[in-house]
């Protein structure tokens, strides 16, 4: 009797960290959606400062002159500074946030330090380097940077074409001939209305603007503080065998994160991995989360349906090889038998030029 109440509190206490689990990963996507919306008004007041500040330093004539130029730069500086240091302590807050929700389905299943866990969790994350070498703070600034120099130059092309096209026209003038329209479309080019509106679209709309990128970091590092900490809490229960790489119903299209999702690499289950081995996230940006396994979770038929990665990719049919490895050349790889495991996230061009230098003969299709 002792034996099976003791049994039964233990399958009661798993149901109810897969049920924590499951709220856990709906308030995370809540978290995710309120901290972009916060950051996406904090990218835009920033643009209206800034076009506010633009219009402040026209001319009698709505004209920037060439002697403000270097005073509106400065001001541009201070006003992305501004928004750096707002955005930190909005990046701090959800990252501890999101750590916090990592551990929250363990509370009272495991004898481990949860508090620690997910400020181990949140620290990790702002020291992670990636494959690129960067840290967080490292992309940050890149990213800042770039929008310095693009709203920087958006700024100076338009004041010095201005200036000169004036001196242009009042030559032309002078003269006592017209100006021709090329010239004076120019000048008014250097109207501060129309550099506020071009400053704006570079920071929020442009390709490549800062305020896509951020947002786009935003969400990979929060998304990975939560799963950091998620897994450092489920691996401290003693029947937990691994970590399910689990798709989130929001994955928008099939991509490597299909292959992880499915295959069953250690013998546990389709998308299961012991600790340390998960693969998850994928890819930035990722809508992916991770799901504890418990030890009955896995079967007999898990156990010897165990398969490698590139296994698994030949038995899919060639529209998911595709899909999977984003490369022609990749596949054509996969299906002569010479790709490997660990060249199944590398880009093709690298492989190719890897396979080149080695004597391989490959063939190039189009990419």
């Amino acid at each position: 009797m002792t034996y099976a109440l003791a049994i039964n509190r233990r399958t009661a206490t798993k149901a109810a960290i897969k049920r924590a689990s499951a709220k856990a990963r709906a308030d995370m996507n809540r978290l995710d959606a309120e901290v972009l919306r916060e950051l996406d008004d904090m990218y835009r007041r920033a643009a209206a400062n800034l076009q506010t500040d633009i219009q402040s330093y026209a001319a009698g004539d709505g004209g920037l002159r060439l002697e403000v130029l270097q005073d509106l730069l400065a001001q541009v500086d201070t006003r992305l500074r501004e928004l750096a240091d707002l955005r930190a302590g909005l990046l701090d807050d959800g990252l501890n946030q999101a750590a916090q929700l990592g551990v929250r389905p363990f509370q009272g299943a495991v004898s481990a330090d949860l508090s620690r866990v997910a400020h181990e969790a949140a620290q990790f994350v702002r020291s992670f380097q990636a494959a690129d070498g960067l840290q967080l703070s490292d992309r940050l600034w890149r990213i800042d940077l770039g929008a310095r120099e693009q709203l920087g130059q958006a700024i100076q092309t338009a004041v010095i074409q201005g200036h000169s096209a004036s001196r242009a026209a009042n030559d032309f003038l002078a003269r006592g001939q017209p100006v021709p329209p090329d010239v004076a479309a120019q000048i008014g080019q250097a109207q501060a209305s129309g550099v506020a509106q071009r400053a704006g679209r570079a920071l929020l709309q442009d390709e490549g603007n800062a305020r896509d990128k951020v947002m786009r970091v935003f969400r990979t590092e929060l998304n990975r503080a939560h799963g950091e900490a998620y897994q450092a809490a489920a691996f401290a229960h003693p029947d937990v065998i691994g970590t399910r790489f689990l798709l989130s119903p929001r994955h928008p299209e099939p991509d490597i994160c299909d292959m992880h999702a499915r295959v069953n690499r250690y013998g546990l289950g389709p998308g299961v991995y012991p600790e340390g081995r998960n693969p998850w996230p994928a890819h930035p940006n990722t809508l992916s989360y991770t799901e504890v396994v418990f030890e009955d979770e896995a079967t007999a038929e898990d156990r010897a349906g165990q398969q490698d990665l590139i296994a698994w990719l030949k038995a899919q049919p060639a529209e998911t090889q595709l899909t999977v490895l984003r490369s022609r050349g990749k596949r054509g790889l996969l299906q002569s038998g010479i790709l490997t495991e660990n060249e199944i996230s590398t880009p093709w061009k690298v492989l190719k030029e890897r396979y080149l230098q080695q004597g391989l003969d490959i063939e190039d299709p189009a990419e």
